[in-house]
């Protein structure tokens, strides 16, 4: 059940890419900039790719439940008796999620009427990308409690090293690049920037990887030393 857990991750990596990028053409994202006609042509022209590519996207986005519910587990047998930054990470990665879904409908509602008044539409649209990108600090509480979980790991082989923990603090610090979006219409802050979006996007993407090769190696390691015990 773990090990399917884990595998969940990736499998989010992939479909939530196809749903957001060839399907609802969010990649690059349309400019804070963009005026309301031209945010209706984006939306006029995209709108059947971005109403299917959404609710993938809230499907694939249901694949991250198992993959934060295992990282809690393994965190959990850190903790033993106290599981506290295992509830906190659970719970900060439910809330992420929540927003995910949150931006998934923002874009849904932009996309389900034709003549959707201009002004309304773009407010949708600018909600929707703020959301996005703007919701970081439950993310980085779920990368500081990992790193806490590693750095207080006193087993032989830990599920975090001590590089992972590291690891993981920049991944949260990285993750708050779109913190300050909504001061921006241009630049590398805006949410289409470098910083806002492409960087924490990144990031995301290569700790999703990483992760999963620790938590699949330290769950196959762990299965391995409970049957030895048991034989």
């Amino acid at each position: 059940m773990q090990l399917a857990c884990v595998w969940a991750g990736p499998l989010f990596l992939v479909t939530y890419l196809i749903a957001f990028w060839p399907l609802a053409h969010f990649m690059p994202p349309p400019s804070p900039h963009w005026s309301e006609a031209h945010v209706a042509a984006f939306f006029a022209a995209h709108r059947t790719g971005i109403r299917i590519g959404m609710v993938l996207g809230m499907v694939s986005c249901t694949l991250l439940f198992p993959y934060f519910a295992v990282i809690s587990v393994q965190i959990a047998r850190i903790e033993r008796r106290s599981p506290v930054l295992a509830i906190m990470q659970f719970g900060a990665g439910v809330l992420l999620l929540v927003f995910f879904f949150v931006c998934a409908m923002l874009w849904i509602v932009a996309a389900f009427r034709p003549h959707l008044p201009l002004a309304t539409l773009r407010l949708l649209n600018d909600a929707g990308w703020l959301v996005f990108v703007m919701v970081f600090p439950e993310y980085t509480l779920q990368m500081l409690c990992m790193a806490i979980a590693g750095f207080i790991d006193k087993s032989p082989h830990p599920t975090w090293p001590r590089w992972a923990s590291y690891f993981n603090i920049w991944v949260g610090i990285s993750g708050a690049g779109g913190g300050i979006a909504c001061f921006f219409m241009r630049g590398a802050f805006a949410w289409n920037g470098v910083v806002g979006f492409f960087i924490p996007l990144t990031v995301f993407a290569i700790w999703l990887v990483v992760n999963t090769y620790l938590l699949h190696t330290a769950v196959v390691r762990q299965a391995h030393e409970e049957a030895t015990a048991y034989s």
